[in-house]
């Protein structure tokens, strides 16, 4: 990982890159903000970038050992400690073989998608006192082929109590040579104890000419697409890569949110049974991306009646269907939309008869439209 692959956040790499330049790397480091906004290639770059053998012009070099082992996700003087769900009881392998494919896929780090990996269900991952165990253990153990022994530690806020007290020594006072870098989304949560121990680099949220390049560099989309899919993303990588790597499903979602529409308020109760068993065949993750397609549609018409075009991010093409349909979705029905839309994406989650979910939602969407305003 290059820091000039990493879209945006100007001001972080410097710091980073200064800190290495110098010689003057904290033990402790903590980069924070909203998820999407490349925390984790941040920390993956910086990291490299202590370890290369050949740093130059501000990046790693690329070819040498030690980058070469960045690139297979194989350093050994490279840790991560990330949340996990003990009920599930998953071997050590498991869990990085996981690891591995969540890093190689998605590497923006959407929580949501690690969840699915893990199989979460209801369960909450936390980070715990075995994982404080293997970063006391990999403090104790020398370098192996660099100076600097590096463990990431990914969404610290998931800390346990009995994990953080573990670590506060070793954070506080760790052996020549090793670096904590903790990836947070909400430094807010981290526990004080741990907190109080790291120094704190920020980041924003990207700009939409930051996301417009990334997604016509990484996605090969022509600038005008590019630009109008960045309005879409709030700034959020992870946004960028779920559009940029179904490139054409924004339109596709935009056809069958038009076609249920239209079925619903004509009550046309057998379209919409086709409709629901057309979506069904989608499968199920694409099911939840056209849910949530379904659940910012609507909150983006609602806020459509506002006439303040600086709170839309749509389409030309999403804003043409709203110019008349945006007044059916007011203050009457607004909340109960949202709220069916997810239990319907929650019902999909839950692995529902997805044919069943999608009818009873589409079904329910003609009351709605026809709920009178006061």
């Amino acid at each position: 990982m290059k820091f000039y692959e990493i879209p945006g956040q100007t001001g972080a790499k410097e710091t980073l890159r200064h800190h290495a330049d110098t010689s003057h790397v904290p033990h402790a480091l903590m980069i924070s903000g909203p998820s999407g906004s490349g925390k984790m290639l941040l920390a993956r770059a910086f990291a490299q970038y202590l370890h290369c053998d050949n740093p130059h012009d501000g990046e790693p070099c690329g070819v040498c050992t030690n980058c070469r082992l960045h690139a297979d996700n194989g350093h050994p003087d490279l840790h991560y400690v990330f949340p996990w769900v003990k009920s599930r009881k998953p071997t050590r392998e498991t869990l990085m073989e996981l690891w591995d494919n969540l890093l190689k896929e998605t590497p923006s780090m959407p929580e949501e998608r690690w969840l699915q990996l893990l199989e979460a269900g209801n369960a909450q991952p936390s980070i715990y006192v075995e994982d404080a165990d293997d970063m006391v253990q990999a403090d104790a153990y020398p370098s192996t082929t660099s100076h600097f022994k590096i463990t990431i530690i990914w969404l610290p806020e998931k800390m346990n109590l009995t994990c953080a007290n573990k670590i506060l020594k070793v954070v506080e006072e760790p052996s020549e040579g090793t670096v904590f870098i903790f990836v947070s989304n909400n430094e807010l949560e981290v526990l004080p104890t741990i907190f109080s121990r790291v120094q704190r680099i920020n980041v924003g949220r990207l700009t939409d000419t930051e996301i417009s390049e990334y997604l016509t560099s990484h996605y090969h989309l022509v600038p005008d697409q590019a630009a109008q899919y960045a309005r879409l993303c709030n700034g959020s990588l992870i946004r960028a890569d779920e559009l940029g790597s179904n490139t054409g499903e924004n339109e596709e979602f935009l056809a069958m949110y038009q076609d249920v529409m239209r079925a619903a308020y004509a009550k046309k109760v057998s379209g919409l049974k086709r409709l629901s068993e057309t979506v069904a065949a989608y499968g199920r993750e694409k099911n939840k991306r056209f849910l949530n397609y379904m659940a910012r549609m609507i909150r983006e018409n609602f806020l459509y009646n506002l006439r303040m075009p600086q709170l839309n991010a749509m389409t030309s093409h999403e804003e043409q269907f709203s110019v008349r349909f945006s007044p059916f979705i007011n203050h009457m029905n607004v909340e109960d939309f949202l709220a069916e839309t997810t239990r319907a994406r929650r019902d999909i989650e839950r692995n529902a008869n997805a044919k069943v979910v999608m009818f009873d939602y589409f079904l329910y969407v003609i009351i709605l439209l026809h709920r009178k305003q006061k």
